[in-house]
């Protein structure tokens, strides 16, 4: 194994790839300085540094760790990568960059050769400790270490690298059309990569793009060198056949799916026309076999789609299909549950997920596409390293749903209402509980009066001071409830 691939792998091992720090992932914007980029200097119209210091500067924060470095190949005196900031932010990489100009092997000797995998590597182990980052490269595209002159041959060594290398979680790349004339050399475009070294760098690169920010600068979507076997494809819906009273949309996330129904609406199948679009970027799908799980609370259930096959779906393309979702009727809260009246008449969410599995997959690269490179790197054969590696036969894409349930007001007005007359009552009876009345009542033929409260009782006695019974009242008229031998009592 590689020494560079030990150490990566070693890291991993060692657990140094913990979460993001509060401030951000770090970022290093390795900027390529030797012979072959001669006319992305020289030429006064090149946009080359304000490019660079505009990406920088979308993709980071203020307090984010940022690294600036030149690269080209270590030979003679030449030191390379060259570290030219290391700071918070990016608001000063337009300065810094200012001064950079093309790299020799030594004073005034040749023009330095490139290597990236030496780049990359070295920030790696060196500004980056190991720790996950985002590493982003300027490039013209030619990787020419000691001067090697098979430049598409040295880049397609780099880009198995980055398909294959497990430390390396995330590549995206940017083609852009960028011409310049130089003195020695000219060009018709360069590329731009961002590669996440670890998972938390993957999700913080998803984040940026997600973000927005960085689509203001590079226009164009990147092409997606790995990993190309998840998200390859999204559920577009357009409609709910057999049931009217199911509403569908996507999520502000463009990816969720979300169904809405009226509480006592659901239905235990919902069969949605939709759309099923590539988001294999710039990977056309020749051919795949199509099938999908539902997971949901407690259990999970094939989802039907049909067409089960795609054929020949360009990229960002969307071809029609009938979904059947089974919804879990089981699992939706009662409309007098106290899920359901703690919502307040308003919704409740049941969360879901659809698994969708392209087997059998083949994947080609887009003509236009091709077309592209062709235009921006002339007679370089850059397609081939795009070409996706052939033990890719199969992706999958997680598609979140969402059972948003619609309540009605009725069941917690009724609630409401009950329970306000339950305080109305205590409050009745607690006054009641307070009064007294006066009752006549007949003691052995003799006329009296007893004064009771509501729920009190009192013993009477005779002339003589001696028990000869017992009273009690409840909410109404009181009654007799003991009478001794040869007495009566009774009420008038």
């Amino acid at each position: 194994m590689k020494t560079w691939l030990r150490v990566a792998i070693g890291a991993m091992a060692m657990g140094v790839f913990g979460c993001a720090s509060a401030a951000g992932i770090q970022q290093a914007f390795l900027v390529q300085n030797s012979g072959w980029m001669e006319p992305f200097f020289s030429d006064t119209a090149s946009q080359f540094k304000p490019l660079v210091a505009a990406v920088a500067q979308s993709v980071t924060s203020a307090d984010d760790p940022v690294f600036l470095m030149a690269f080209s190949q270590t030979s003679g005196t030449n030191v390379s990568p060259q570290l030219l900031k290391a700071g918070k932010g990016a608001a000063d990489i337009g300065v810094k960059l200012a001064p950079l100009n093309i790299a020799r092997k030594s004073a005034g000797g040749a023009l330095a050769d490139t290597d990236f995998k030496e780049a990359v590597v070295k920030t790696i182990t060196g500004p980056f400790h190991s720790s996950s980052g985002i590493v982003w490269i300027f490039t013209n595209n030619k990787n020419s270490p000691g001067n090697d002159q098979a430049t598409a041959a040295r880049n397609l060594d780099f880009y198995k690298l980055l398909h294959l290398e497990p430390s390396i979680t995330k590549t995206l790349v940017f083609p852009l059309r960028m011409p310049v004339r130089g003195k020695l050399y000219q060009a018709q475009g360069m590329m731009v990569y961002a590669l996440a070294y670890g998972e938390p760098a993957a999700l913080a690169l998803d984040h940026i793009l997600h973000e927005g920010r960085l689509s203001q600068v590079l226009t164009q979507p990147p092409a997606r060198l790995k990993p190309i076997d998840l998200d390859a494809v999204r559920i577009v819906p357009e409609s709910v056949t057999n049931s009217p009273d199911v509403r569908t949309s996507l999520g502000t996330d463009q990816r969720t799916l979300v169904l809405d129904v009226d509480a006592g609406k659901v239905v235990p199948t919902v069969v949605l026309r939709a759309s099923l679009q590539n988001l294999f970027y710039p990977y056309v799908i020749q051919h795949a076999s199509v099938t999908a799980v539902m997971a949901m609370p407690g259990r999970a259930v094939p989802v039907g789609v049909s067409p089960a096959t795609v054929d020949n779906l360009q990229p960002g393309q969307r071809k029609s299909v009938e979904v059947r979702l089974a919804l879990p009727v089981e699992k939706v809260p009662s409309a007098w549950s106290a899920q359901a009246l703690a919502a307040m008449g308003k919704q409740v969410l049941v969360p879901m997920s659809v698994s969708l599995d392209l087997g059998g997959q083949q994947l080609s690269l887009s003509d236009d596409f091709k077309s592209q490179l062709a235009s921006e790197f002339p007679g370089d054969p850059i397609s081939d390293i795009f070409a996706a590696p052939a033990s890719v036969r199969s992706s999958q894409a997680i598609v979140p749903v969402v059972l948003r349930i619609q309540y009605p007001l009725l069941p917690l007005i009724v609630v409401i209402a009950g329970v306000l007359a339950l305080i109305g009552g205590l409050a009745a009876l607690a006054l009641l509980s307070g009064r007294s009345k006066r009752y006549p009542l007949v003691v052995d033929d003799g006329h009296r009066h007893v004064l009771l409260k509501p729920f009190a009782s009192q013993d009477i006695r005779d002339e003589n001071g001696t028990p000869i019974g017992t009273v009690k009242r409840g909410l109404g008229k009181p009654k007799v409830i003991k009478v001794a031998d040869g007495h009566s009592l009774s009420f008038r």
